[in-house]
């Protein structure tokens, strides 16, 4: 009975209007709660509801903390009309209402210069996301006549493969900018510079995750454009094994999670490169809830330091002023590394042996990859606890002597450690009732059943390994050598120096120089200033009466010939 209430279930639609109609074009703006809706927004507003909560006593001492929690409860308006949407058109509203209060968010401390710019950058690298949106909904106005997803999943299977590429390719473009897949990712990082409530909010569960639940959403385009499915599964297995390499040379604690995040995001990706979205929205739905914890129990290391450093090289030792947010950091961080009986496991060990269970080539190398991220996660997870809580203590002693937890943030990070540890477990009520009514969606049966016993071991086995070895070597044999592979990875694969260097200084000197010769050069002489020139010149006046002289004649001469 429970299963066909899952199967059947209706979906419940508000029509709210028409935004506008031209010809056979009906643009309409409403609210549809479908299962796949449903399944988004619990983790969206009960990690909304948990980071308020956090919040209150977070910014407690802030001089500007009412604007604070009221950006944040906009925040959490945008992001439910973004997931109960009923078409791409209202979706589009959240979507970018979304990015424009992350601006707001990342930038609160605006007399921060690099909180500035980290916001600045976040909005357009978002923006360049948007653009593509944009084009992928003219596209669909155009073409479709409709934006709304019921006509959408109507007319897929009947358009022109190559039209279906093209939308298929501008929405993962999207999705890449605000998902921070790997080509659009140098702005999560940046984003860290906001306080961790906006960290826990924005870069565990919701905003982040946009990218996620409009592919998924889609998914009916996808399953039409084999070609993108394979660029998406690249993307996916390329962003999660750089972000793990990053990850284990970065010092900052916050942006060490934020890699995290970039890492799990990319498994979501795989997923749905693998056209097993019902596992890509389940552990989004799972992952939210530990990275938000995550994030919380950074937050209450930072919180009760003097100096608030985010280094964890400054902390060390901890534990035993820190219980708490170490237990609560070590469920979140033994979660994310999916060990067994913690919700993690379930959702994301899923996905890499799904990769295998879909016998292709690229399922097969991207195993691998995947194998050696959720390898990198053990080991930058256990290096975060490692250094934060049992190294030895390495800052003064007026900051360990001020060092404190506080009850108004413990409370809703129990919520969250709760569940971290069991939400996993009602997986099978919940995997497969996306009505995601594809026959492709059942390969995770037969990866459960049809799988070698190594091939469902191997990323356990090498993450408990070698965590256990990270763990002896900073006990025991570590030494102080930074190589060039180690400052490679510490600089971000010097992607943002490429990408300012390269792309952008050389856009905008073309952008000047296009300004400089065309826009106030050739379109003004050929435009308006020429011409006014040219006639309010002194030498000219009596050939601009002359002008204007003829004229006069010649339309007299007309109107009298016509009579």
């Amino acid at each position: 009975m429970n299963l066909l209430y899952y199967i059947y279930e209706e979906p419940v639609t508000i029509d709210l209007g028409t935004w506008f109609s031209y010809g056979d074009v009906i643009v309409s703006y409403g609210l549809a709660l479908d299962s796949l809706a449903m399944t988004v927004i619990v983790p969206v507003g009960i990690i909304t509801l948990c980071v308020l909560l956090y919040a209150i006593d977070y910014m407690a001492h802030d001089p500007n903390r009412n604007r604070f929690y009221i950006i944040l409860s906009i925040f959490a308006v945008f992001m439910t009309i973004l997931v109960v949407a009923d078409g791409y058109l209202m979706m589009f509203i959240g979507w970018e209402f979304v990015g424009v209060v992350s601006y707001l968010l990342i930038s609160f401390w605006s007399t921060r210069i690099t909180a500035m710019k980290s916001a600045l950058s976040a909005i357009l690298l978002n923006r360049m996301g948007d653009t593509f949106f944009v084009i992928a909904l003219g596209l669909m106005l155009n073409y479709l006549h409709a934006v709304d997803y019921d006509t959408v999943a109507l007319m897929a299977p009947y358009m022109n493969t190559f039209l279906l590429n093209i939308i298929g390719i501008l929405l993962l473009l999207a999705a890449t900018a605000k998902s921070a897949q790997l080509g659009l990712h140098a702005w999560l990082l940046q984003a860290m510079e906001g306080p961790t409530p906006v960290s826990a909010l924005l870069h565990a569960a919701t905003m982040v995750c946009a990218g996620v639940y409009v592919l998924v959403r889609s998914y009916v385009i996808l399953e039409y454009t084999p070609t993108v499915l394979i660029i998406i599964c690249w993307l996916g297995g390329l962003t999660t094994l750089v972000s793990g390499l990053i990850a284990i040379a970065t010092n900052d604690i916050k942006r060490v999670i934020a890699l995290s995040t970039m890492s799990q995001l990319s498994i979501m990706v795989l997923a749905i490169g693998i056209s097993a979205y019902d596992l890509a929205i389940y552990h989004l739905y799972c992952h939210a809830f530990f990275k938000a914890l995550l994030f919380m129990g950074a937050g209450s290391v930072i919180h009760s330091f003097v100096a608030e450093s985010q280094d964890m090289r400054k902390y060390g030792g901890l534990i035993n002023y820190l219980p708490f947010s170490y237990t609560s950091i070590l469920i979140a961080s033994l979660s994310l590394m999916a060990i067994p009986g913690l919700t993690g496991y379930y959702s994301k060990d899923i996905i890499i042996e799904s990769l295998y269970g879909s016998y292709t080539l690229s399922g097969y190398i991207l195993y691998y990859i995947a194998v050696g991220s959720a390898t990198l996660t053990s080991l930058y997870s256990l290096r975060v606890l490692y250094l934060t809580f049992i190294n030895t203590p390495n800052a003064n002693k007026g900051s360990y002597n001020m060092i404190h937890e506080s009850l108004g943030m413990m409370i809703p990070m129990f919520i969250l450690v709760i569940y971290s540890i069991y939400l996993g477990y009602g997986r099978d009520n919940v995997i497969g009732h996306y009505a995601l009514t594809l026959p492709s969606n059942n390969t995770f049966i037969e990866t459960e059943f049809t799988l070698p016993a190594y091939i469902k071991l191997m990323p356990l086995v090498l993450g408990l390994s070698l965590s256990a070895l990270l763990v002896y070597i900073y006990e025991y044999t570590y030494t102080i050598n930074t190589s060039s592979i180690y400052n490679y990875f510490n600089n971000r694969i010097y992607y943002e120096q490429i990408l300012n260097n390269i792309i952008i200084r050389n856009v905008l000197s073309l952008g000047g120089n296009m300004n400089a010769y065309i826009d106030q050069g050739l379109l003004k002489v050929l435009g308006p200033t020429g011409i006014s020139r040219i006639l309010l010149t002194k030498n000219n006046i009596g050939l601009f009466l002359i002008i204007i002289n003829l004229i006069y004649v010649s339309i007299l001469n007309k109107i009298k010939g016509r009579r």
